[in-house]
Parts: C-alpha cells; sequence; structure tokens
C-alpha cells in the first residue's frame, strides 16, 4: 500500500467515525430537548401539576421531581381552528409559547366583538394541551385557560374527566388581583368545589357557570367568591370562553366521537 492510499484511507476512517458521531450526537439532542425544555419552563410546569392531581399546591418539589412527574403527562398541540391534534414532533411541541403566539399575528388571529367574552382580542390558532394516560386509554386532559381580571390577566388551567364533560379541577397559579380578595381564587376551599361539576351536557353543549347570589337553584353551578364578585365573573367568562365554540369545544366534541 503506497503512502497515498494510506493517507486516504485513514481520511475516510476519520470521516466516518466523525460522521456515527454526529449522528449520535444529534439523536441525543433530539431526545433529550422536550426534557431540557421542561427545566426551562419547571414553575409553569409545577402548575399543571397540581392542576392534574400529580402535586400538592403546598407541596415542594425539586425542579428535578417536577420534570420527572411532568413527562407522565402526554404533551400535545391542539389547531383550534381544525379541531385536531398538530402532528407535531416532541420538540416543537415542547417549546410552544402560547403567549408569545398570542402576540403574534400570523400565530394568531382576532376574535370578533361578539365572542370576546374574555376581553383577549385574539387567541392563539394553537393551543397545548396535556393528555393523562391509564393503560393507554385517555384518562383525563388539562386545558390551559386565561383571560382578563379586574387588574391582571388570570392563567390557569381548567382539568376534564376522562369523559369530557365532567371538571375533575381547576387551578388558576397566575394572576395580579387583589391581595386578600382576589387571590382567594387559589383558595383551595373554592377550587375544590369545581370538582364533579358538568362542564358540558350529554349532547356536548356547553353547560359551565359560576353562579351568583341570585343563582342558588342553578344545577352545577359554583359558587362565587364574597368581595371578590368581578375577579370571579372573569373567570366565569373567560373559562367559557376557551370551553366553547370558539376555544377548545369543537376539538373536544371530536374527541368525544372517537372515544
Amino acid at each position: 500500500m503506497n503512502q497515498r492510499e494510506s493517507v486516504g484511507k485513514t481520511l475516510l476512517v476519520a470521516v466516518s467515525v466523525a460522521f456515527v458521531c454526529s449522528l449520535i450526537v444529534s439523536s441525543v439532542v433530539y431526545w433529550l430537548r422536550p426534557i431540557q425544555l421542561a427545566y426551562r419552563s419547571v414553575e409553569q410546569n409545577r402548575a399543571v401539576l397540581v392542576a392534574a392531581g400529580l402535586a400538592e399546591q403546598s407541596e415542594t418539589l425539586a425542579d428535578r421531581d417536577v420534570v420527572s412527574r411532568f413527562l407522565e403527562l402526554d404533551l400535545q398541540l391542539v389547531d383550534l381552528d381544525a379541531a385536531e391534534f398538530v402532528g407535531a414532533d416532541a420538540s416543537m411541541t415542547a417549546s410552544y409559547d402560547y403567549r408569545s403566539a398570542a402576540e403574534d399575528p400570523i400565530a394568531s388571529r382576532p376574535i370578533t366583538p361578539e365572542n370576546d367574552i374574555a376581553s383577549l382580542g385574539g387567541r392563539p390558532h394553537l393551543m397545548p394541551v396535556y393528555l393523562q394516560r391509564d393503560d393507554g386509554g385517555l384518562a383525563g386532559i388539562v386545558l390551559p385557560v386565561y383571560g382578563r381580571g379586574m387588574w391582571s390577566t388570570i392563567h390557569g388551567y381548567v382539568v376534564l374527566e376522562s369523559d369530557l364533560l365532567t371538571i375533575a379541577n381547576a387551578w388558576f397559579y397566575e394572576h395580579g388581583e387583589t391581595p386578600g380578595i382576589g387571590d382567594r381564587i387559589q383558595n383551595p376551599n373554592w377550587t375544590t368545589q369545581w370538582a364533579g361539576k358538568k362542564a358540558y351536557h350529554e349532547d356536548g353543549t356547553l353547560r359551565f357557570r359560576i353562579g351568583g347570589p341570585g343563582d342558588a337553584a342553578l344545577p352545577e353551578r359554583i359558587d362565587s367568591i364574597t368581595g371578590a364578585s368581578i375577579t370571579v365573573a372573569a373567570i366565569d367568562r373567560f373559562v367559557r370562553y376557551w370551553l366553547g365554540d370558539d376555544g377548545y369545544g369543537p376539538f373536544l366534541a371530536n374527541l368525544r366521537r372517537r372515544s
């Protein structure tokens, strides 16, 4: 073997090794990407866990434990206009930020005034949802909801049971409402009463309602909070928006038909 052939083979081996190594690195980065992104948004994921019943509101969790429990959920993107799941890869799904999308005229659309009961102005085309699985079947779904409160935008989650009609839980994790008054929306004595209430009638029409003092006769009514009626009324409006025809309603109807 002459020197030129020897050098050529050495270069070929080196290039092959480099190529294989790059494939390994790329694969590792691809599979670890959702975990890396989960650590970036650990506080928001902690709120998802509380809503999903995978963590207690008062529980102190290390970031690693938050990420570990969060990965038990099946995070998916939903195209609200098409009322279908988006066939996106795990990296895109994990990195999607609906708040940024809401400010992007390409990634969102205006809400007509008659439909804008949540005072949003516009909404993203896509929203993340978190599926809870049980032996491969759907055990529940966590839906992000938000809207304008008395002083701030309130962000939270509404969780539906496997029938996609019944509320399992609700948790409002971010707001700037009046301390000691509006912030009682985070009091477990109020949020626990959501469990078991029907969000929809059996035919899929919206049933959800937070009642006021004169609404005691309303079936499935969630009680208001004395002194925080403006904040609670705002939550009533924006939850009805997100569960309605302009929000998750058509998507959930499609999901029910497939169940």
